[in-house]
């Protein structure tokens, strides 16, 4: 598999400037991998575990063809680690295992996303960006809900916000503004959030234009919002307190072993769907305190460790921080280890922003 390549800057981290290569992916695996992502996406209706078999299945084959051209420094090797540590924790823990894979697989969707951005960069987003559009194109609508109307796809199209963030091509600016139109009137708070503190990372806060048409601008979408998305700015819990407290009450009377080493991949749902309210809830809408109550302790230890070698690899590009800020954000209140694609684009776009040294003060 061959691509051209050029040499582009890279900022290690610590101030010194070196050189590593821009992949320019072939034709036909641009379009091979269009096909491809298309398909993970018309699956992801269909449930299961296809579409995200595709999804990780591609990106890892792209990591193999091309990784070897780009020099990992230790920090991988403690991710890779820590990952491997974490893979044999739930692996070796109860629960069954179809919900093994399905967790180990939810797990792996930033780290690769991450490494593909850092070893492909830019040329990456030929191979997601088209066909995310596209699919969104056919697939959004307003939907009707208990509290009111309400867009559809808000995380997918945070996926393609924080794709859009890092490309540099012509229109991509006005590509990402419709996405954040599309996130607001989903309604979706915590999408907001997550969109928000994105753009964070995309502003040059050093310039005084900023700040004047920044605050003009937020505080007339401040306005609109409150006349015409009311749902953004209610402070109820959707029933989730009441969930959480259930099962940190279950996970403290639990035994040391369980506490230590989790209830096992797939024990969330499993209780879950004991309750008469399941149907309505779905899950526990908290990916940290998931991996608390089924991996335990030593779980939870391993995948704050995780966070912070990921944070550690991008820390001289404020944008890429503030992309897996905004993810980790995302997981307080939902289920973001379920969406594959949008964990793949944030992995992505973290991983071009980091390349690229991106320091905008």
């Amino acid at each position: 598999m061959r691509g051209s390549v050029s040499l582009v800057p890279i900022d290690d981290g610590r101030g010194l400037s070196t050189v590593d290569h821009e992949v320019s992916l072939p034709l036909w695996l641009v379009l091979l991998g269009n096909l491809a992502m298309g398909a993970s996406l018309w699956l992801i209706a269909a449930g299961g575990m296809a579409a995200k078999l595709i999804l990780l299945g591609v990106w890892i084959a792209v990591l193999c063809c091309y990784g070897y051209r780009r020099r990992f420094g230790s920090s991988f090797l403690a991710g890779a680690l820590i990952l491997a540590a974490m893979i044999g924790v739930i692996a070796t823990g109860s629960g069954a295992n179809l919900e093994k894979l399905r967790l180990i697989g939810n797990l792996l969707m930033l780290p690769v996303g991450l490494l593909v951005g850092l070893t492909i960069g830019r040329g990456s987003l030929r191979l997601m960006i088209p066909v995310l559009v596209f699919y969104l194109l056919l697939s959004s609508s307003f939907q009707m809900t208990h509290e009111g109307l309400r867009f559809n796809q808000p995380f997918l199209f945070l996926g393609l916000f924080a794709l859009c963030s890092v490309a540099r091509w012509r229109g991509h600016g006005g590509l990402a503004a419709a996405s954040g139109v599309a996130i607001l009137l989903s309604q979706t708070r915590i999408a907001v959030l997550a969109m928000l503190v994105n753009l964070i990372g995309m502003i040059r806060f050093s310039r005084a234009m900023t700040w004047l048409v920044g605050g003009i601008a937020l505080a007339g979408l401040g306005w609109i919002a409150a006349l015409y998305l009311p749902r953004l700015f209610l402070t109820h819990g959707s029933g989730r307190l009441a969930f959480w407290h259930d099962f940190w009450g279950q996970w403290q009377g639990g035994s040391t072993g369980q506490r230590w080493l989790g209830f096992g991949a797939g024990a969330v749902e499993e209780i879950l769907s004991g309750y008469q309210s399941f149907a309505s809830f779905g899950a526990l809408h908290n990916d940290h305190f998931r991996i608390l109550f089924e991996t335990g302790l030593l779980g939870a230890g391993l995948w704050l460790a995780g966070w912070s070698v990921m944070l550690w690899t991008v820390r001289h590009a404020r944008l890429a921080i503030c992309i897996l800020l905004s993810v980790m954000l995302t997981m307080v209140t939902d289920n973001t280890l379920n969406y594959g694609h949008y964990l793949i684009c944030c992995g992505m776009a973290a991983g071009i922003a980091a390349r690229e040294g991106t320091e905008d003060g």
